[in-house]
């Protein structure tokens, strides 16, 4: 796991390095989790922080593996408030002996400049709800998104540091970490409408995360997010990733994405 640790981590501290042209307005989708992000990273930005005072995202991701045995269907609904804020929930089915899960989220932007931010976030995880082994977990974190050019091609980088706690149990020293980064793909090609996300982290989120084991060795996320509606006062993202490709191969991934609309 250091070797893996050190490696992805080295690679991505290099991207935040060359030039500090800023691109155009992200796509800013919503992670796995519901908030603003990578796919399971929080990012530092929020839905609609600069074009409206409520604005209003919905998400949808199908998660499984080869054989279609681990799924998980996983629905968000966030807002974005005061150009600052953001608010909401997420729901996580898991069909079979699992059962279903929800989160609460919120994060509190306190910086920004152009494309970058950084914020201050958490959520309220309430696991197994319709089991007699119920358990509740927060999460608390620090999000700072930079937005620079990787060898002249537009990309923005994220760190993450947080702790996620057991409610009913003692307090430990392991923290929360990730790094992740959202590069423009083919940008002559594609004019921006296609990125490349990827991030490494050892939390997930959700502790009771079924595609990956980020708590136990740090995973590997990695994909494709598209914007439909580039230019469009409307948001329409599709997802694409496979996760924890390091340890299980191109076995698990993600498919959906976001839509989004201002409310004010």
């Amino acid at each position: 796991m250091s070797r893996k640790l050190i490696l992805v981590s080295l690679l991505l501290v290099v991207m935040t390095f060359p030039g500090i042209s800023l691109f155009s307005q992200s796509m800013k989708g919503l992670s796995l989790g519901g908030t603003t992000g990578l796919i399971t990273t929080p990012t530092g930005r929020i839905g609609w922080e600069k074009s409206t005072d409520l604005g209003m995202d919905i998400g949808y991701h199908f998660s499984t593996d080869r054989g279609f045995g681990e799924n998980e269907s996983i629905m968000n609904i966030a807002l974005s408030m005061f150009k600052k804020l953001e608010t909401g929930g997420t729901i996580d089915i898991q069909p079979g002996d699992d059962t279903s899960d929800i989160l609460l989220f919120g994060k509190y932007q306190i910086y920004n400049s152009g494309q970058s931010g950084m914020a201050l976030g958490g959520n309220f995880q309430l696991l197994n709800l319709t089991s007699d082994i119920n358990r509740t977990f927060g999460q608390i974190y620090l999000a700072s998104t930079y937005a620079g050019n990787f060898m002249e091609i537009p990309a923005s980088t994220t760190i993450v540091f947080g702790k996620t706690f057991d409610i009913d149990a003692g307090w430990d020293n392991r923290i929360d970490f990730s790094m992740g980064f959202d590069l423009a793909l083919f940008p002559q090609v594609f004019n921006g409408y296609v990125r490349w996300i990827s991030e490494f982290a050892n939390y997930s989120y959700s502790v009771d995360s079924r595609i990956t084991n980020a708590a136990a060795r740090g995973a590997f996320n990695t994909g494709l997010r598209i914007d439909i509606l580039g230019g469009s006062s409307y948001k329409l993202v599709i997802d694409a990733t496979l996760m924890d490709v390091f340890d299980e191969g191109i076995d698990r991934f993600a498919i959906g994405g976001s839509f989004g609309f201002s409310l004010r």
